[in-house]
């Protein structure tokens, strides 16, 4: 966002703060120490915990319940009011983000993608990072078919391997699911590689879903079966993508599911190419989905829309940059 935008971004959010306090929803996905994290989605134990604690001491931490009471009732929120999750379910958001929550006495929600739980394969992007950013001698250049057309990449260099990376990344995020399966078997067969992804980077087993699903400081979430941008569907298939992630979560957890937030979530678009449209909040009411996060920054207010919430994407900041973020969250 270009400085001219920012400000004036910034300044109709003071104005909006002015007429009613506001409440923050923090994004993350990833709590864990990665050698590489090309897309910055990971914040290290060390620094979640500090994060952790600073919001406990100095914010109104609410819970999925208590949100969505306010949300669902246009209520005006408590002072410095916040709400965490979680986006996709990764192994991690279990093993080192849950006894952090309970030690710091911080409830979040977690938005599970179905597809890959209880799977050795890992989601897209971290797969495409893989066979990219993580084998060695690859060949030179890479052709690939997308969609009826052949493009060609160079990987004849750590640096031209890593725009080919980011740039496959751009043009997969707004592909259907079976067209990214199709894109993946090529790049396996390319590289050499099988679609066995690493242990780092796995999504959750059914039972630590089920553990965290019953655990005192974590609600949970619906975020689709495959992880598609919804606004490149069908309506029919949009409604069968986040339907289908609802129904294998009430019949694993055993508790109905009111929660959900877009893939990607992004308001931005190129030309057609939506991470969700009409047809997404359509399909999210037709559900019975009560409360829907995307991921635009934005605080939420009694008159937000609740099909469509903003959220504040948390990178791995120390503590001093993380209260600064939240200071400038609640300015007023």
């Amino acid at each position: 966002m270009g400085n001219l935008s920012q400000k004036i971004f910034s300044v109709a959010h003071y104005v909006a703060n002015k007429v009613e306090r506001p409440a923050v929803i923090l994004l993350y996905h990833r709590v864990t120490t990665l050698q590489q994290d090309p897309q910055e989605l990971s914040v290290t134990p060390a620094n979640f915990n500090d994060q952790l604690a600073h919001l406990s001491s100095d914010y109104h931490v609410l819970d999925a319940d208590r949100f969505l009471y306010h949300v669902k009732h246009k209520k005006a929120f408590p002072e410095r009011s916040v709400f965490v999750t979680f986006d996709d379910g990764y192994a991690d958001n279990y093993q080192e983000a849950l006894p952090l929550l309970t030690m710091q006495q911080v409830p979040a929600l977690f938005y599970i993608t179905t597809s890959k739980i209880n799977t050795a394969y890992e989601l897209w992007w971290d797969d495409l990072e893989r066979v990219l950013l993580n084998t060695d001698n690859l060949p030179l250049t890479l052709d690939i078919r997308i969609n009826g057309h052949t493009w060609e990449y160079a990987t004849d260099s750590p640096l031209a391997t890593r725009e080919t990376y980011f740039a496959l990344q751009q043009v997969l995020r707004f592909c259907k699911p079976a067209e990214i399966a199709a894109v993946m078997q090529q790049l396996y067969e390319w590289s050499g590689l099988d679609a066995t992804g690493r242990p780092s980077h796995r999504l959750m087993t059914w039972a630590e879903l089920k553990a965290l699903g019953s655990a005192t400081y974590a609600a949970i979430g619906c975020h689709t079966h495959q992880h598609p941008a919804l606004g490149m569907l069908s309506y029919e298939e949009q409604y069968t993508e986040i339907g289908l992630s609802k129904e294998i979560l009430e019949g694993v957890l055993g508790a109905p599911q009111v929660h959900f937030s877009y893939p990607f979530g992004g308001r931005k678009f190129l030309g057609s190419k939506r991470y969700y449209n009409a047809d997404s909040i359509k399909a999210c009411k037709a559900l019975g989905l009560q409360m829907v996060c995307a991921n635009y920054y934005g605080q939420v207010h009694s008159w937000s829309n609740p099909y469509a919430l903003p959220r504040i994407l948390v990178r791995d900041w120390p503590l001093a940059v993380f209260r600064a973020h939240m200071q400038q969250f609640f300015k007023y």
